[in-house]
């Protein structure tokens, strides 16, 4: 098979989780996949303390960090529209849910956006680690959080609506990558607000 990312042919070897666990067959060769860093530095919500969102995660998992390799997956997953690219994370997600326990909720694109974008790119990343998942949220603000100042974050409206029915249970918010954290925190604030009892985050990525 060719490596999603550079093209070149690459061999798959088998293993006993492909056997019997269903694992997805790696899409990206070794020196391309070899370029994408482990995040290693802890997530902290500092930015929050104090506000209305406070308590709102418990916890926040990213598995990446952003470095140049994984800039221009980016740009080609999200902007070029390269769908296919959604696999290539596949089986470091499914290892890590395995070990999750909670309903798992992406968060959605505004309508507008992903008219423009014409895909999901966050239910696609789970779809493609056969990771069940259920859309609660609504999303009901267009501006990019990154761009505003500290200040303005805090204070800005709730970015999102609940569409569905919230249990006494723990929620798992997934997201493609976790920047100023806004994002993450307005949304686990209406699913608490809604009578989630623990909501957690897991990201692809930390910015």
């Amino acid at each position: 098979m060719n490596c999603l990312i550079c093209g070149n042919p690459f061999y798959s070897a088998p293993t006993w989780r492909k056997l019997f666990l269903y694992e997805v067959d790696a899409s990206t060769c070794n020196r391309c996949y070899s370029k994408f860093q482990k995040a290693d530095t802890a997530v902290d919500f500092l930015d929050f303390k104090g506000t209305i969102y406070e308590e709102a995660v418990d916890s926040v998992t990213a598995l990446y960090a952003y470095n140049e390799a994984m800039k221009s997956y980016l740009h080609q997953y999200k902007f070029l529209q390269d769908v296919a690219l959604a696999t290539v994370f596949a089986t470091d997600l499914s290892q890590l849910f395995e070990n999750k326990e909670g309903i798992v909720v992406p968060i959605p694109m505004h309508l507008e956006k992903l008219q423009i974008r014409t895909f999901a790119q966050v239910d696609e990343l789970l779809n493609s680690a056969s990771i069940p998942f259920k859309h609660l949220l609504v999303k009901t603000a267009t501006s990019e959080q990154g761009k505003k100042s500290k200040k303005e974050r805090l204070k800005a409206t709730p970015l999102f609506e609940v569409i569905g029915k919230v249990e006494e249970k723990t929620y798992i918010l997934f997201d493609d990558i976790y920047t100023t954290g806004t994002t993450i925190h307005h949304a686990a604030k209406v699913l608490k607000d809604a009578g989630a009892k623990k909501v957690e985050a897991i990201t692809l990525i930390k910015g």
